[in-house]
């Protein structure tokens, strides 16, 4: 491994050490093994490309336990990581002494492609891709992203299924819209804090408006043409 290499890697470790998850020395390593995994493997991601790329020599079930019986909680780290950047954030503006500070929450949503012979991954399905100019095969996802005081972080996301899973699964079915208005509700600001939603002509909607109306936040959005 290069000397750059360790360098970086050595930033991903502090930084899951500061998050303070509570996690046992094994569950630390598969956490970091998956996170630098992911950085250094190209193209397709599964539990075995990210181990050949990092070198893991742990058996291959090991890492897939981890994943499915572990005992720890995907919602609970989220929350720590979500908290851990607002208070960076809250740092900076108290040193800066910034009376009205800014943030910027960009509502979006991705398509996460998968190879058209997967068919026993759950929640798959054909959404447009505006980069690929049709449907894909993929799962969708909307996201909201927090840009303020120079930091720019992933808050939060929420899966998009069609209402035919929905139904199928027994999951209530909600629209983009809604899981967008779930991302704004769940941000919780400052009452000093001026909150600018950026969304695309998609999202612009009475509901998601009013959403944000009743949050006392801004909203920047493209119209549609129609």
């Amino acid at each position: 491994m290069s000397n750059s290499m360790v360098t970086f890697y050595s930033y991903i470790v502090h930084f899951i050490a500061a998050l303070g998850l509570g996690f046992s020395k094994p569950q630390t390593r598969h956490v970091l093994t998956f996170i630098h995994g992911i950085i250094l493997t190209d193209g397709e991601k599964t539990v075995s490309t990210i181990r050949r790329s990092t070198h893991e020599t742990r058996h291959l079930s090991c890492m897939t336990r981890f994943l499915n019986e572990s005992p720890w909680c995907p919602n609970r780290a989220n929350r720590r990581r979500i908290q851990f950047m607002m208070n960076r954030i809250k740092k900076v503006r108290a040193k800066q002494g910034d009376t009205r500070p800014i943030t910027f929450l960009i509502i979006d949503d991705t398509q996460s492609k998968k190879d058209q012979t997967t068919r026993k991954m759950e929640g798959l399905d054909y959404h447009f891709s505006h980069s690929d100019g049709k449907s894909i095969w993929s799962h969708c996802i909307v996201t909201a992203h927090v840009v303020s005081e120079g930091y720019s972080f992933a808050f939060d996301y929420r899966s998009y299924f069609r209402d035919s899973y929905c139904s199928e699964n027994g999951l209530v079915c909600k629209s983009k819209n809604d899981l967008a208005i779930e991302l704004i509700d769940e941000y919780e600001s400052p009452s000093d804090e001026q909150v600018y939603v950026l969304v695309d002509s998609w999202y612009t909607s009475k509901k998601l408006i009013d959403a944000c109306s009743t949050k006392g936040y801004h909203l920047i959005g493209g119209l549609r043409s129609n």
